[in-house]
């Protein structure tokens, strides 16, 4: 027997968030007419509308990349890693931390992606870091812990 769970302000439900560029678990912070109206993302903390979990398409295969096309992307992500940091010093990087402040060029060593290259920074909070597998958006420097 199924049971339905009664979603009011406070509960946790999954909501596609455009900070994150996924679906992630977040909290209602309001409800109109019944349904959920706005909610906070539980990974970023980004407030936005709800945006239900789209449903799979009965019969519609999503297109996969094969291994070959797979593997070679890779490659020249790793090939384009290692060009960014040739000539640089890995133990002169910094730690990454969330309230420090970075500027475009620095080498940063993270504790779970490594050695990092920023490569763009988007004032007054964030920095796009290359790493050997992706780049990533991270939080950085004092204005990251708002009240």
């Amino acid at each position: 027997m199924k049971t339905v769970k009664k979603i009011e302000a406070g509960s946790e439900i999954d909501s596609r968030c455009l900070k994150c560029k996924d679906v992630t678990n977040h909290t209602v912070i309001a409800m109109a007419d019944g349904k959920v109206a706005k909610v906070q993302c539980n990974v970023c903390g980004g407030r936005h509308k709800y945006r239900p979990v789209k449903p799979e398409k009965k019969g519609a295969a999503k297109k996969k990349a094969t291994r070959s096309t797979t593997g070679i992307k890779q490659a020249r992500a790793e090939a384009y890693y290692d060009e960014m940091i040739a000539g640089r010093d890995p133990s002169e990087a910094m730690a990454y931390s969330m309230t420090e402040i970075f500027k475009k060029g620095d080498l940063i060593v993270h504790p779970t992606f490594g050695i990092g290259l920023v490569i763009e920074t988007e004032m007054p909070d964030k920095i796009e870091v290359l790493f050997r597998q992706e780049s990533k958006f991270l939080i950085c420097g004092p204005l990251s812990f708002k009240c």
